[in-house]
Order: structure tokens, then sequence, then C-alpha cells
């Protein structure tokens, strides 16, 4: 029976039988691993040192979230998941931005600042208005969007005054808000797609994500016309960035029919009752035991 330590960030998930650890934790003991859970920090690498993999759940609304495969590789332990130069990429919005411009993908157009002087270069309104670094919404609120100089003002000083160093000033993409949840990566495989059921002119915000319920009803299947041009430009962004294991790849779908890629989440949520990707899963035909799997052997 192989060794397994499953990593976590203990400041944001539970280890409770209704946590998404302890679902993770019996999806590979029914693979036959004798699993340990611990969290990343200053202990981290001495606990992992008689160890054959690594199950990365660590997720994190900065660049920390960097540091767990940064450590595995450079002691030349395998784990799940992205590799560190993936992570760091996705996590920098303004970089990804670049990215995938330089690869024709459909992204909004944008202007990342750091300080107010760089108001004076920004695209046309409106505007959405987040921070570069990090993902899971975090300073994402109603007031994010945002019509004229003022409003872009407060918002983005409202950003630096909560320690942000630097602030993404995008296009906003008036229309639908469509997650593709992506696994494995030879080849990788599309296991679903699913969109946000809110109204064209709004977002997603992290109020709205921290209401379990009202999050879970509020994502359908997307059976639309641009149902294989989104996978495409998705599998495309996938392979760009080299993610492996799985990823969720965020996308605004203009009225014009345009799939602008917004974000990548490269540690997607994997809560069997609430996540998406789970959720996919299990519509697809993988189960949660399945999608378990499929990441771990993406080695």
């Amino acid at each position: 029976m192989q060794k397994c330590i499953l990593v976590y960030n203990r400041y944001r998930d539970l280890i409770t039988s209704s946590g998404t650890v302890y679902y993770i934790k019996e999806a590979l003991e029914s693979l036959n691993y004798n699993v340990k859970v611990i969290p990343f920090d200053k202990d981290f690498i001495n606990q992992i040192s008689d160890v054959n993999i690594v199950f990365n759940y660590y997720t994190s609304a900065n660049f920390f979230q960097c540091l767990v495969p940064l450590i595995l590789e450079w002691l030349n332990i395998p784990y799940t998941g992205s590799r560190f130069i993936t992570q760091v990429l996705a996590m920098d919005k303004e970089y990804t931005s670049i990215l995938l411009k330089s690869h024709k993908i459909p992204v909004p157009a944008f202007s990342a600042v750091r300080d107010l002087k760089g108001l004076q270069d920004i695209p046309p309104f409106p505007l959405i208005v987040k921070p570069a670094l990090g993902g899971s919404s975090e300073g994402i609120t109603k007031e994010s969007i945002v019509k004229d100089v003022d409003s872009l003002r407060l918002a983005v000083e409202s950003l630096f005054s909560k320690g942000f160093k630097k602030v993404m000033i995008s296009s906003f993409i008036e229309g639908e808000e469509i997650t593709v949840g992506i696994v494995g990566s030879n080849p990788p495989l599309v296991i679903g797609i699913l969109k946000t059921c809110i109204e064209p002119d709004q977002i997603l915000t992290s109020e709205l994500k921290e209401d379990l319920k009202v999050y879970d009803k509020r994502v359908v299947p997307y059976r639309g016309e641009a149902y294989e041009r989104i996978a495409k430009i998705a599998l495309t962004v996938y392979d760009i960035l080299g993610c492996r294991g799985c990823a969720r790849i965020d996308i605004r779908l203009s009225l014009e029919g345009i799939p602008y890629v917004i974000d990548i989440n490269t540690i997607p949520g994997l809560h069997p009752e609430y996540s998406y990707l789970p959720r996919m899963a299990e519509e697809f035909g993988l189960g949660y035991t399945g999608l378990i799997r499929t990441i771990i052997d993406d080695i």
C-alpha cells in the first residue's frame, strides 16, 4: 500500500465529516492509499520524507499556494496537480492575460495598476476591478463593476486599502458566466461546462460564493451553440499554461458569442456536494472517486 500525504490549508479547510479534505481522504483510501493528512506549515518538510506521493489540496488566495509544488519539485517528490510555474502564471491575472493574448486567445482588454497614477491608461467603461494576484473571487463584490471614473477610483482605492499590491482593471464583458472543467493531460478531457444563472450585467461575487445553497442553485449545465468553441478554447488554455491533473477555466460568453477567458483555477474546489468539478464528474459518469483517481494518475 502506497503512502500518500494529503496536504491542505488549515485556515480554509476543515477536517470534519462534511469537509472537502475528509472526502478526498476517503476516496484515496478506497484507492488503496495509506493516507496521512497534514496542513502546510513550518513542519511540512519534516513530515514528507517517507512518502510515495503528495495529494496537493493546498489552496490560497495569494502566492503561498505556489510554495507546495515548489518545495515538492525541489525534493523530487511526486505530487498531484499543476507544477510550480503553472501555478505562478495562473495566480497572476496580468501575466496570464498577456500570455493568452500572445496566443490569440480572447481575453478582455486590461490594465494592471500599482498606484492611482495608472488610472490614466485604462480600457473603455464599463470595467471590472479585482485583485491581479490570487483567486477564489477574493476582493470581487457588487461594487467591482464600475461605469465612471469616480466609482473606478473608489474601487481601486478600496483594494489598495485592503493590502492588495496590484489591481487588474478589465473590460466588463456583458453576457453569460461559464466555467469549464478539465481533467488529465494525456490527453486532457473536458468533463463538463456549467453556466451561472445570473443576469448578463452581473458577476459571481465572493459574497455569493459564500452562500453555498444559492451558489449551487445558480449553476446549470451549458448546452448552448458555443459549446464546442468554448471547450476548444478551454483546452487550448489548459495546454498553454501546462496544467495537469485538473483545472477549471472561467469564461464570459459575450452577447456577440465571443468566449473571453477571465480566470484559470489550477486547484479547483473538490467538495462532492457543492464544488463545480465534482458535479461535472458525476454528470460525466466519472464519479467522485474516479475524479480523484484521474487527478492522481496524471502525475
